[in-house]
C-alpha cells in the first residue's frame, strides 16, 4: 500500500479535522471542523463553514493552507497536507455537502444561505505520520 492510499484510509475513517490558513498579519489561523457527508479522494476535499468566519475571510484572500486529521483511537496515526483552499460559490456543489443538521446554524435553513460556505481544498503534498514513523508523499 502507497503512503498515500494509507493517507486515503485514514482519511475515509476520521472524523477530527484541523485547517490552517495564513491570515493576513502573518500568522497562522486554525480552526477544527467536522468532515463533509461525502469524502471520495484526498485529491479534492470538502469543509463547510460560514461565509462570515475569519478563516473564510482569510482564505479569499491567501488561498495557501493545511489540512491536518488524525485518528482518534489510533493516536499515533495522522496526516498533513498542504495545498490551496477555495471558496466555492457553485450552488451545485453546495446542495451536494448542506445536510439537514445544518438547518438551526442559517436563517434560510438552506444551502442557499449567503452565510453557509463550502471549502474546497487541493492539496500538493503531504507528509502521513504512523507508529512514530513520518512518510512524505507527493499528490
Amino acid at each position: 500500500m502507497t503512503t498515500k492510499q494509507k493517507a486515503e484510509k485514514l482519511y475515509k475513517k476520521v472524523n477530527t479535522f484541523i485547517l490552517t490558513c495564513v491570515g493576513t498579519d502573518g500568522y497562522p489561523l486554525t480552526k477544527a471542523v467536522l468532515p463533509c457527508k461525502y469524502r471520495e479522494t484526498i485529491n479534492e476535499m470538502y469543509f463547510c463553514t460560514n461565509t462570515s468566519s475569519k478563516f473564510a475571510n482569510e482564505i479569499s484572500k491567501n488561498p495557501k493552507s493545511n489540512v491536518y486529521f488524525y485518528s482518534r483511537i489510533l493516536i499515533w496515526k495522522g496526516c498533513m497536507l498542504k495545498g490551496k483552499m477555495e471558496i466555492v460559490s457553485d450552488l451545485t456543489v453546495k446542495k451536494k455537502y448542506w445536510q439537514n443538521k445544518f438547518k438551526n446554524a442559517y436563517p434560510e435553513k438552506s444551502y442557499t444561505d449567503p452565510d453557509f460556505c463550502v471549502l474546497r481544498f487541493i492539496p500538493e503534498a503531504g507528509r502521513f505520520y504512523s507508529w512514530y514513523k513520518p512518510e512524505d508523499f507527493d499528490i
